[in-house]
């Protein structure tokens, strides 16, 4: 007489279901971790499949921190000195535009950069000049020269958040922030017009019109290519943009750029017609005396 064996069960499935996102998941069968395979650790294997999904888990965020970050925009590579022709269009809400031409040259001295900027068209604003000297360590200096006066006034503190020129710039934006003003924080890794970025956070440490600038750092050039702007009350007042980003001399150039007032439904556009760096610019260019003359 045969004897009856028992009944083999079937092995049944252990496992561990891991959401990754609205309606997406996965199942770890841990069977495959026992037997012969038990000596491969589960949690290792996981870590792997978790940073094949998602890179963006272990690149930036723990590498570069928000100041580094803003660090390595301001002190990229810009040239000695630079010269550029600009196109700038005024658009008002009614859609109506004015055009303007003007020149800018900059210069960097170590811990100071120079620029002058001369308005040559149309009639109404050409020989309109600004001057302003950037220190590192201390308070930008700025003066405007306009024609009519006869000779340049200084920007002071005070007169910083007003509008440069009837632009939606004003005398704060004409100058280079330097890092060392705010304290910044890393938000996150994005995109802007299809360029990879980081996301950094930026709060004045001192006087400022604005509470917070947001900034997108280009990843391959480092270029800031959007900035939010934030009032005091914590509204956004302004976006900076980047529309076009290319190579000029071997130096990445912001050629077509705009600043946009979303309260006062006014934009300015300038386009840099043309771009010439390393050019050995004269010291006597970022003058008063310069300013007069023109």
């Amino acid at each position: 007489m045969r004897k009856r064996g028992r009944k083999k069960k079937g092995t049944k499935k252990k496992g561990t279901f891991l959401f990754l996102k609205k309606g997406t998941f996965l199942f770890f069968n841990t069977n495959c971790f026992a037997g012969k395979n038990r000596n491969v650790p589960f949690f290792s294997v996981l870590l792997i499949v978790l940073v094949l999904l998602y890179p963006g888990l272990t690149a930036g965020n723990d590498v570069l921190s928000g100041k580094e970050i803003m660090e390595s925009s301001f002190n990229r590579d810009d040239g000695r000195d630079a010269y550029f022709k600009i196109e700038m269009t005024l658009v008002d809400k009614s859609g109506s535009e004015r055009k303007r031409s003007l020149e800018i040259y900059t210069r960097d001295y170590d811990n100071l950069i120079k620029t002058f900027i001369k308005f040559t068209a149309p009639a109404d604003i050409a020989g309109t000049a600004f001057l302003s000297w950037e220190n590192a360590p201390g308070e930008d200096t700025q003066y405007l020269y306009l024609p009519a006066l006869g000779r340049p006034r200084r920007i002071v503190s005070s007169q910083k958040n007003l509008s440069f020129v009837n632009t939606d710039f004003t005398y704060e934006d004409m100058q280079r922030r330097n890092p060392d003003k705010d304290e910044h924080t890393f938000i996150r890794e994005d995109y802007f017009d299809a360029r990879p970025c980081y996301v950094i956070e930026s709060k004045p440490k001192d006087n400022s019109q604005y509470s917070r600038r947001v900034s997108w750092v280009d990843k391959e050039s480092r270029v800031i290519i959007r900035i939010d702007f934030y009032d005091k009350k914590g509204d956004i007042l302004k976006v900076f943009k980047v529309t076009h980003l290319d190579k000029r001399d071997g130096i990445w150039t912001a050629v077509r750029t705009t600043m946009e007032n979303l309260k006062e439904k006014h934009l300015t556009r300038m386009r840099v017609v043309e771009a010439r760096y390393n050019q050995g610019l004269a010291d006597e260019i970022f003058t008063l005396r310069n300013m007069e003359g023109q």
